[in-house]
């Protein structure tokens, strides 16, 4: 994009000759759209024709007109669907646009790199920024409601509305603690670690006064409203009805709702349908999630071997354990939810199969892990265990929570269902909340627009993969092949004396299929000794045995597969194999990084108060 492109065309009026004073004028998102106190022509200046005039204009200007020009076609970039520069995908949205901002400056008129940069910052907020506190002038503007809600999964609402009655400080620390942590300096402003939503509401008055005098100060307010077309919306049917979103955003939506069930789409109101949109765009390529389930393609049929191997074993009985068995899954490993959901299976069926809450209650807290009995077993478990045990038909139950209802699913065969749960957040580097959700009155699980927009993306490239590779990807399979090969690549760079990040990893093609091949699943472990003991006290001896046999071919199939990745065998380029992978795997050091820094925090802050939590 030319930087040219930034600057309104107009015709050359003179400038004054000094600058008027920026005190008094209305913030950039008020109603007005003149200054007070300007010069008829004030602002108005010839669209440079050259990259070397571009340049020239801008180590001239005012830091605050660049601002202005440059927020004001930026804004009729986005009303118009236009992006810029190329920027990584684990960037956030005010990352990415300060980075494109900082590198079309860069590119286009020499600027050197840290004026391009303070100049971006300020735009769009950063350590660098020309503001007070390294804001940016879009927190001021309702501009601040998108990038908030990203960066902090709040209600766009609050921010719109204060914005809408012009409290644009207030709109800028809806988004809670780190806009505040980032004021610690201001005079009069005290913060806390914790209770971020409490400190807004008390402290956003003041800290909105502090932001507001500290710009006027910096002479960082402008009055100007940025120009260019009201934001287009259109309808777009949706079964029979229809809902009404941004007009660059209607054929992303259209393209995408053949990978979403009758059930999916009818949950889409105009916002839900926007917000889908929103972090469909965010998360990676279907290319980057081909990649990864061709390299983890060792496990391919994970659900289908647990399926099968819950039929053979509990036979009639198969649909309930399914459910069970997805009710205390959350917050655990494969190993501890199977030996869970046995030996609570067990216990059980030995107390006469009680359907009552007290009573499987009681049964979990003598059956779970730990040995602090029924406080041992996890809230989250709870009442969908419940559920599952006291169905009259359990082929019925729908669990509360999108991710452990789809679970259940995938596990009585249902291959269309997807399962998002902390290892497909962590592979697509997003939070995890994308994919919570609750039971609701009319028996959905919970399904929000974000964990449709991953089922979409799932759905998306299983028929991307089928049609590249001739053999039928099912969602299910490639959910489960990227789960895999996501979960051993960022346990192995975390193992003990591993010195590679995962890039290394993949770079030195040490993600194994017999590694990925270890990853445990159902089937193999029903008959491993820590489990099967479980079954057989249950009276399931008979039908372990049957598994067994049936099932032995096919498990040493994995193991005798040559050592290797599966991106060399895969029917893909192998250069655009590695090239994905690589991106797939940055996101997983970049999420270890993370992690890693906030346990550096909290130990920091846990010194600091004593040793205490």
């Amino acid at each position: 994009m030319m930087v040219e492109s930034y600057f309104p065309t107009t015709q050359p009026e003179p400038m004054p000759e000094e600058e008027p004073s920026l005190e008094g004028m209305q913030l950039a998102a008020g109603k007005g759209t003149t200054r007070t106190d300007a010069p008829q022509g004030y602002g108005k200046v010839k669209a440079p024709t050259t990259p070397e005039q571009a340049a020239e204009m801008m180590r001239t200007m005012p830091l605050e007109m660049q601002s202005q020009m440059i927020m004001r076609r930026i804004a009729e970039d986005q009303n118009a669907g236009i992006s810029g520069a190329v920027i990584p995908k684990d960037m956030t949205m005010r990352e990415k646009l300060a980075a494109g901002m900082q590198q079309m400056l860069i590119d286009n008129t020499g600027m050197d790199n840290g004026r391009a940069r303070r100049l971006a910052q300020t735009m769009f907020g950063g350590q660098s920024s020309g503001a007070p506190f390294g804001i940016g002038l879009i927190d001021i503007t309702p501009a601040v409601i998108p990038l908030a809600t990203q960066e902090a999964g709040i209600s766009a609402g609050e921010a719109k509305e204060a914005a809408a009655s012009g409290e644009y400080g207030t709109a800028a620390l809806k988004y809670g603690e780190g806009v505040l942590q980032s004021l610690d300096a201001a005079p009069g402003i005290a913060l806390a670690i914790k209770g971020g939503e409490a400190l807004v509401k008390t402290l956003a008055p003041v800290a909105a006064d502090v932001i507001e005098t500290g710009l006027r100060k910096a002479g960082m307010i402008m009055d100007i409203t940025p120009e260019g077309p009201a934001q287009v919306v259109i309808p777009i049917k949706i079964g029979e009805r229809e809902v009404k979103i941004p007009a660059q955003q209607a054929a992303t939506l259209q393209k995408a709702l053949k990978n979403l069930t009758p059930e999916e789409q009818a949950k889409f109101r105009s916002d839900t349908a926007s917000k889908f949109v929103t972090i469909l765009k965010q998360l990676p390529s279907k290319e980057e999630f081909g990649a990864a389930s061709i390299a983890g393609k060792a496990k391919k049929g994970w659900y289908e071997g647990s399926t099968q191997a819950i039929v053979q074993v509990f036979g009639p009985d198969s649909s309930r354990f399914a459910a069970l068995l997805s009710a205390t899954s959350p917050q655990t490993s494969v190993e501890s939810n199977l030996f869970n959901a046995l030996q609570v299976w067990k216990n059980w069926t030995a107390a006469g199969r009680p359907t009552d809450r007290e009573s499987i209650v009681r049964v979990m807290g003598q059956s779970v892990q730990g040995s602090k009995g029924e406080e041992s077993v996890l809230d989250a478990w709870i009442n969908n265990s419940v559920r599952a045990l006291s169905a009259e038909d359990p082929s019925t139950v729908v669990l509360s929570g999108p991710k452990v209802n789809s679970f259940m699913l995938n596990l009585q065969g249902n291959v269309n269902e997807v399962t998002n749960d902390a290892w497909m957040a962590a592979f697509t580097y997003v939070d995890q909340g994308l994919f919570s959700g609750s039971l609701t009155k009319g028996g959905d699980p919970g399904k929000g627009p974000g964990y449709i927009a991953m089922n979409a993306r799932v759905r998306e490239t299983a028929t991307y993969l089928t049609k590249i590779t001739g053999e039928t990807w099912t969602p299910a399979e490639v959910q489960e092949t990227i789960w895999s090969w996501a979960k051993t690549l960022y346990e192995t760079a975390g193992a003990k004396g591993e010195m590679r990040s995962a890039v290394q990893l993949i770079q030195d093609n040490a993600i194994t299929d017999e590694l990925i091949a270890a990853t445990p699943d159902f089937r193999t472990l029903f008959y491993d000794e820590r489990f099967a003991p479980i079954l057989e006290q249950a009276g399931y001896s008979d039908q372990l045995s049957k598994l067994r046999a049936a099932t032995a071919g096919s498990d040493g199939a994995a193991g005798a597969k040559k050592p290797g990745s599966s991106s060399q065998a895969s029917e893909v380029d192998a250069d655009s194999q590695r090239k994905y992978l690589k991106r797939n795997a940055k996101r997983l050091d970049k999420l270890r990084a993370d992690r890693e820094k906030e346990a550096a925090a909290k130990a920091k802050a846990k010194t600091q108060l004593g040793g205490v939590e």
